[in-house]
């Protein structure tokens, strides 16, 4: 049985009651200046309603109780989530009309006001438990993250409109915003077979699913090797018996703390001209999120909050997008992942943990909806990801990274290029960023900036340079560029075909 759990605050006086108050001591003067008796008993009567009102309300005690259901359990940024409150009155009294909102932390906002009709009294030797009210509400999902969702307010006014209450009832319950994961386009990636010689062609999308040969599952089969389309055909788990390199691990690494650098912060700033307030949100395209499109989720995220997004905030998180996305992708392909810089709510080691579909794509969802700039990773766990991958299989593992295009901040992982069959860095800049206002119109701005880069050309950095001359195919972006634009330009840079 649901215990009612409310926290009675101290009453106020509205701005009739603050008015009645005025009026009252006004009268009081007059009479005392006119020597009019009949005024002092208008005064006494402005007094006392005010004063009836603020005991009314002072000494009304509401026994209410909340359960809050969240519908879908947790989303991704700009899907619709939908809040229900069931509301029990557990008194004897019947509630008067009250209004209602549903706080949230920040920086999620709360729930608008609205009106709560009155709830019945409760009979005990009629009801086990008193009627549920429902309420329902749309949750912010701008803000990436864990959110906590909660207390229930709700706010007693006295039948005059003089003095007002207002209630916390029930504890607050934590929802998961998780980030984009856009859908990447097909791409050949080459890998080295085992003894480096020979150069094998996977297509990251569909490819050689027609050449598959499946059988049934056997005890020991790894659930990596599942081949789901023959699963659903014939009703039994069916697994690939004709390649070997499915087993393939592949290495997502995010740089986190690249993105908290004061020197990339002040770089993008004084790009834009500003100071780093008001700049415009990653560009994430038409891709897919479940229940919200990337463009409606970028604006949903530039809606943040007033003047926008910080620099380092708005290229943290197209980076996160960015990792979420290639994770997915390599998971629905058969690849185990392995994310480093994205410790989240498994706890694990991310050089030790393996994502896997098909659940792996929320696990990792889900720990990346927690990760924040501040998380360091020291540059031993990016190669031990590495080593580990490549005991699965006798292939280099794809290796794929996200950084800041900031003084040194390619100094961590420069020398694993040569740990991997194919190494592939984004190295996000901020010099695109200028003209953002955080607008619609600063958000188009930066969607063309986006899809003119190509077209204009721009210099090369010398963090891109350095890691160009390591091994690393580069792939330089900007907060505003489109990522599977982005991926199947891929085609295009060395060692992809």
């Amino acid at each position: 049985m649901a215990t009612p759990t409310t926290d009675h605050r101290i009453p106020l006086p509205t701005i009739r009651g603050w008015g009645l108050v005025i009026a009252s001591i006004a009268a009081f003067v007059v009479a005392h200046v006119v020597n009019r008796h009949e005024l002092v008993y208008l005064a006494c009567f402005l007094l006392a309603v005010p004063l009836y009102s603020f005991l009314w309300v002072a000494l009304r005690r509401s026994s209410l109780s909340v359960r809050r259901i969240f519908t879908p359990e947790s989303g991704s940024v700009g899907q619709n989530i939908t809040v229900t409150l069931l509301v029990q009155n557990w008194g004897s009294l019947r509630t008067p009309t009250m209004l209602w909102s549903d706080e949230a932390a920040a920086p999620l906002a709360p729930s608008s006001p609205a009106v709560l009709p009155p709830l019945p009294g409760f009979a005990s030797s009629a009801l086990d438990t008193p009627v549920s009210t429902p309420l329902r509400y749309r949750l912010d999902t701008r803000s990436r993250g864990a959110h906590r969702v909660g207390p229930f307010t709700v706010s007693i006014t006295d039948p005059f409109g003089c003095a007002r209450r207002q209630l916390r009832v029930g504890s607050t319950d934590s929802v998961l915003v998780t980030p984009i994961a856009l859908e990447l386009a097909r791409i050949d990636l080459r890998l080295a077979t085992g003894d480096g010689a020979e150069q094998v062609s996977r297509r990251l999308v569909g490819g050689g699913e027609q050449d598959v040969i499946a059988r049934k599952y056997l005890p020991g089969d790894s659930m990596r090797r599942v081949h789901w389309p023959a699963t659903a055909k014939h009703g039994e788990l069916m697994v690939r018996q004709d390649d070997q390199r499915n087993d393939q691990d592949a290495v997502v690494l995010l740089d986190a703390a690249s993105f908290s650098e004061t020197s990339w912060f002040d770089a993008a700033a004084a790009t834009a001209g500003r100071s780093g307030r008001g700049f415009a949100g990653p560009g994430w395209g038409a891709g897919s999120g479940a229940g919200a499109t990337g463009v409606e989720g970028l604006d949903q995220l530039l809606a943040g909050g007033p003047g926008g997004l910080d620099a380092d905030e708005v290229a943290f998180e197209w980076a996160v997008s960015a990792v979420a996305s290639i994770a997915v992708h390599l998971m629905n392909e058969g690849f185990g992942v392995r994310v480093v810089g994205a410790e989240g709510e498994s706890g694990a080691t991310s050089a030790d943990e393996v994502y896997v579909a098909p659940f792996g794509a929320s696990r990792i969802l889900r720990d990346l909806a927690v990760v924040e700039p501040e998380s360091l990773n020291d540059a031993a766990e990016f190669r031990e990801a590495i080593d580990q991958a490549s005991l699965t299989s006798p292939d280099a593992p794809p290796v794929f990274a996200v950084v800041a295009d900031a003084p040194g901040a390619g100094d961590r992982i420069r020398d694993l290029a040569a740990l991997s069959s194919h190494p592939v860095v984004f190295l996000v800049g901020g010099s695109a960023l200028s003209g953002g206002s955080g607008s619609p119109a600063g958000t188009r701005r930066l969607r063309g900036a986006g899809r003119r880069r190509s077209e204009q050309g721009r210099g090369e950095s010398s963090e891109a340079a350095a890691l160009r001359g390591a091994g690393w195919a580069v792939v330089a972006c900007r907060p505003g560029d489109d990522l599977p634009a982005l991926w199947k330009s891929l085609g295009a840079a060395r060692g992809l075909s």
